[in-house]
């Protein structure tokens, strides 16, 4: 059994250098890339495109697991494309992550464990990124938290830390990009603010337009920067 194939749908050859990988399953935003051919394995959704692999998840914890399964594919550079809850930050607000602590462990946060060991981006690519943008984009410092019920319970050890945004996937994938010997960065807008828009609260009209806005123009600029490397 080709166990690749059976996790992403796919041949493991058929993966591009550039690979988006989006807990939410964005691939829509990416129309731009000229999606082609469509799979769904067991675990994770792949659209095929003229420059880049789409890949969706279906659960956030396997993000990690993708990119380790990515690891002797054609797949070269990782870019995590998603939400993040922010702190101090608008709604709306587009960040690009410059350091994911790591608090992916449910049970961890649960008994206070602190100082957490933290992952990084890959320099070269998040600069060429950055400039691409032209500054469209804050710096992010990440939290990838292992509960959303314990984040506000956390706030002061995170703003002792600097954290200003909140994913379940970053520092896997980063820590997973470089034990697989991948590049990667990551790519968030802020879907709401810790604590008085968390996640389970609705948004008003001003906050849901920035918020669609965002997604779209970052989708954008990720696929113009993906386009313009691939033909440089």
């Amino acid at each position: 059994m080709d166990a690749f194939k059976k996790l992403f749908g796919v041949k493991k050859s058929s993966i591009k250098p550039d690979c988006i990988v989006s807990p939410l399953n964005e691939a829509e935003l990416f129309s731009g890339l000229r999606g082609g051919e469509r799979a769904r394995g067991d675990y994770f959704r792949v659209v095929d495109s003229q420059y880049a692999t789409i890949i969706g998840t279906r659960y956030s914890l396997l993000a990690g697991d993708c990119v380790l399964s990515l690891a002797d594919s054609p797949c070269r550079n990782v870019y995590l494309f998603g939400c993040c809850g922010a702190i101090g930050v608008e709604v709306g607000a587009r960040l690009l992550v410059k350091k994911a602590f790591n608090f992916e462990s449910f049970s961890g946060m649960l008994e206070g464990k602190d100082a957490p060991s933290f992952y990084l981006p890959d320099r070269e690519l998040a600069e060429e990124f950055s400039a691409h943008a032209r500054g469209g984009f804050l710096e992010g410092t990440c939290a990838s938290v292992g509960s959303l019920a314990l984040e506000e319970a956390y706030l002061p050890r995170f703003g002792a830390l600097g954290v200003n945004c909140l994913d379940m996937e970053c520092s896997a994938v980063f820590s997973a990009a470089k034990n697989s010997g991948k590049r990667a960065l990551a790519l968030f807008y802020a879907s709401g603010r810790i604590p008085d828009k968390p996640w389970h609260e609705f948004l008003d009209e001003g906050d849901e337009q920035r918020l669609g806005r965002s997604r779209k123009d970052m989708a954008s600029l990720l696929a113009q920067f993906i386009q313009q490397r691939a033909r440089d």
